[in-house]
């Protein structure tokens, strides 16, 4: 008859451990946190030298993480940049439509849609000089797509809304870039460059915006 087997103790198998609720949000505000002083280094290296300032290295060591760390949510500078720009370009694109919501005719809802996102850069100057800085190297697709085409669709079927019927291709995508280089003219002026205009800002937007609405009105009367 063989020896008794002893018994063998049972080791209790636990569920995989899942993180409460408060971990996970504090998770998530760590990696907020994280990504707005990514985003804070990045406009202070820009400031301090532009385009070519800016550096994964340069960035990694300002927040206090390795090169590698930041490596793990941006593949490269372009990455990091263009996420940031796109960030500033939604909320530009936000504040615009939300400007122009109230509107109802098309003249005046074209008109608060310039006024709405022009003042948005106009309140955010450090923001406009990342996203528009001449220097920057952007790629077709970030250009094609997203946020960064998001407000030149709004405006453009504005713009074609109030010209009506009758205006062909060719004028109507002359009066989209005849548009665009005035706004952008205007906060290049205003908040690009070092030297200000010696007209107050805001009735220089005014104007702005009267010239614009005269210049469609003329070509869509024919004239």
């Amino acid at each position: 008859m063989s020896a008794p087997v002893p018994d063998t103790p049972v080791i209790p198998v636990l569920p995989p451990s899942i993180d409460k609720p408060t971990q996970r949000r504090r998770r998530g505000a760590a990696q907020d946190e994280l990504r707005e002083q990514i985003r804070l280094a990045v406009k202070t290296q820009h400031n301090l030298g532009g385009y070519g300032a800016v550096t994964m290295r340069g960035v990694a060591q300002a927040v206090g993480i390795s090169a590698m760390s930041l490596y793990r949510y941006f593949p490269n500078k372009s990455a990091m940049l263009e996420s940031i720009w796109a960030e500033a370009l939604e909320a530009s694109l936000q504040s615009a439509i939300q400007g122009s919501a109230a509107a109802s005719e098309p003249w005046a809802r074209l008109r608060q849609l310039y006024e709405a996102y022009a003042n948005f850069w106009l309140t955010h100057p450090d923001d406009f000089k990342l996203v528009f800085d001449p220097c920057n190297e952007v790629s077709a697709n970030f250009l094609a797509s997203g946020p960064a085409a998001g407000f030149r669709q709004q405006y453009e079927s504005m713009i074609d809304t109030c010209l009506g019927e009758g205006i062909g291709l060719a004028q109507r995508q002359q009066c989209h870039d005849l548009c665009r280089l005035k706004i952008v003219g205007f906060l290049f002026t205003t908040v690009g460059l070092a030297t200000k205009p010696a007209t107050p800002v805001a009735a220089l937007l005014q104007l702005t915006l009267d010239d614009i609405e005269q210049q469609l009105m003329r070509i869509k009367n024919g004239r």
